[in-house]
């Protein structure tokens, strides 16, 4: 019925395709079901690509089929997948050749299934794909599919069912599941959420008041004045941060409470732990070798070898994984938190593994370091006068910034025994962590944006300085 050399053709692509760049050997339907028989016919599909290297990725495919066996992506026709509302809300069970897809809903309501008066497709996604039904729900399909639980689901589970304020509550979900060598397997293949119509994507909403507050800098304002003058201009935003932070530590307080399935409950972090994490920050320690940057490599890893001294590091747990202001939305009620996925990149083992949760404390951080810059490198090129003129600006509001976010987590932590009881300790163990990231970003920035390579690298060069004073 379906066309795998048509599916070989159109899924590289596709802008979630994961593996662009690589050799597309060839395509096969892992299983798929008949959802509507049309014509067109709409069919989910799991599809198997295998590569060159031998490799293989499994992609989830709604698509619309032709009898001649011809096929599009179904999201270019949204309206037929309406459907899907109705089979969350009923919470029906479709048949494969291998396996079956079950949809589930129990936020949902038959009597009203979503989908029947409005559905589009969110355009700004690059590794899933966004249906919003009825302006009221959100389905997030998974693109890119792993054996196992996805922990956008399973974490957005956990949350819902402990009424978590800070993210949407979860409606619905899809799920295929069929025997794999013998063993039953899962593979989570959609998530359904509260839609919150009145939000603004965090990024976005920091970079607005960013290039409000350079566009009110003038010449004559005294530099030292400047932390004051943003205190009092920033006082809102600055407000705010500190909300992050406090909903940030919520978060981490109920996914380190006791009680939970083996996969989510905390664990202490052992020095094998400690061990794993430092040897894999000083791994990333070699791009200092290739980068133009006054930074001196062998007093990068002395700072991250102090993480294998931290004597009681609390206790690991799920954390978000890719935590930075594109994965929370500022609303009238306050911080939502988004996208459990991990780091897209990482594989599933990874994403699901439990960690500090300074790590996520860290990645926000780093964050309002990009914030700063963004807003700047849109008003001048670096080494200009315009630069640094506003420059000085920039490095006092992320400063700001983080106090005002970590204050307030660290305030509201206590609320849990997650975190090392010694400062000190926190200090150590969120530098390492600002410093794994900040190695991460300069690789990155070297080999696509040059000229931003200087903010993780300025990153670094803070994190040794606050670590010397």
């Amino acid at each position: 019925m379906i066309d795998t050399q048509c599916l070989a053709a159109i899924l590289p692509g596709a802008r979630w395709f994961g593996h662009k760049g690589r050799v597309v050997e060839s395509v096969s339907v892992w299983d798929h079901s008949i959802i509507e028989d049309g014509p067109p016919a709409l069919v989910l599909a799991l599809v198997e690509t295998s590569f060159s290297d031998g490799s293989s990725s499994l992609y989830q495919m709604p698509v619309l089929v032709e009898v001649d066996g011809a096929l599009r992506d179904a999201l270019e026709e949204p309206d037929r997948l309406a459907v899907f509302g109705d089979l969350m809300a009923y919470g029906h069970t479709l048949k494969g050749d291998e396996g079956s897809f079950e949809f589930g809903g129990a936020g949902l309501d038959p009597s009203t299934p979503p989908g029947h008066e409005s559905i589009r497709v969110m355009t700004a996604e690059q590794s899933n794909s966004s249906l919003v039904f009825d302006d009221k729900t959100i389905l997030k399909l998974f693109r890119r599919l792993d054996i196992g639980p996805n922990p956008d689901l399973e974490l957005n589970q956990v949350l819902t069912s402990e009424g978590f304020d800070h993210v949407p509550p979860q409606v619905g979900d899809i799920s295929y599941r069929r025997e794999v060598e013998g063993e039953d397997v899962v593979v989570h293949l959609g998530l359904a959420q509260r839609f919150i119509p009145d939000a603004a994507d965090g990024w976005d909403h920091v970079l607005a008041h960013l290039r409000a507050l350079y566009d009110q800098i003038d010449p004559a304002d005294a530099r030292e004045d400047i932390s004051s003058l943003i205190k009092e201009r920033s006082e809102e935003i600055l407000r705010q941060i500190a909300e992050l932070g406090e909903a940030t530590a919520a978060l981490h307080v109920v996914l380190a409470r006791e009680g939970f399935v083996p996969d989510i409950a905390p664990e202490p972090i052992t020095p094998e732990d400690l061990e794993r994490w430092a040897t894999e920050c000083e791994a990333s320690c070699d791009v200092l070798t290739k980068a133009d940057v006054e930074v001196d490599a062998a007093t990068v890893k002395m700072l991250i070898g102090q993480l294998r001294d931290v004597p009681a590091a609390g206790m690991k747990i799920r954390i978000h994984g890719d935590f930075h202001l594109g994965q929370v939305m500022w609303t009238p009620r306050g911080w939502m938190i988004t996208d459990f996925e991990g780091e897209p990149a990482r594989p599933m083992e990874k994403r699901r593994a439990k960690h500090s949760a300074l790590k996520d404390v860290a990645g926000m951080l780093r964050s309002f370091s990009y914030a700063a810059s963004a807003a700047l490198f849109e008003r001048a090129d670096p080494g200009s006068e315009g630069w640094s003129q506003l420059e000085p600006w920039a490095i006092a509001w992320e400063d700001l910034a983080r106090s005002a976010f970590v204050d307030a987590y660290l305030s509201k932590s206590h609320e849990g025994t997650f975190l090392p009881a010694d400062r000190d300790d926190i200090a150590v163990m969120g530098s390492v962590f600002e410093l794994d990231k900040a190695l991460y970003e300069l690789g990155y920035e070297m080999g696509n944006r040059p000229d931003w390579a200087r903010i993780p690298a300025r990153g670094i060069q803070r994190a040794l300085a606050r670590e010397q004073a």
